[in-house]
């Protein structure tokens, strides 16, 4: 099998909950002919930012605390100001999504899909809602 298309799903986890979601995220890009994904925590993003770079898609992955995505993602969405954004825009065209979720009923879930997708914006990204 040939590789032809690379999904990278970036997230923060802070319970556990999140990265359940990623690698089933991950899983089921997966299954895809001819697709790789990979799972990138912000915590090892220092590493990884050439594996975004050469990716097709990114999905990006946050717990909603207090009503936004976690302060941990908000720092890699800062961080591609100048490893992203100053390189002339390496992310212009790319696939994004994102995922999120929230412990209680009313934890503003969609404020963070909001933020996600006007940050993938910000980088010329096309945003993707579901298959």
């Amino acid at each position: 099998m040939t590789i032809q298309t690379r999904v990278a799903v970036v997230d923060h986890s802070g319970y556990g909950h999140t990265a359940k979601q990623a690698q089933a995220v991950a899983r089921g890009a997966s299954r895809v002919a001819e697709t790789e994904s990979l799972l990138i925590s912000v915590e090892d993003i220092d590493q990884n930012w050439g594996i975004l770079e050469g990716a097709d898609a990114i999905i990006f992955g946050s717990p909603t605390y207090m009503g936004s995505a976690s302060a941990q993602l908000k720092a890699f969405m800062d961080a591609t100001s100048r490893n992203v954004f100053a390189k002339g825009g390496v992310w212009i065209n790319k696939i994004a999504a994102g995922f999120t979720n929230a412990a209680s009923r009313s934890g503003d879930r969609l404020a963070t899909l909001q933020q996600l997708s006007i940050f993938a914006a910000q980088h010329g990204m096309h945003w993707v809602n579901r298959c």
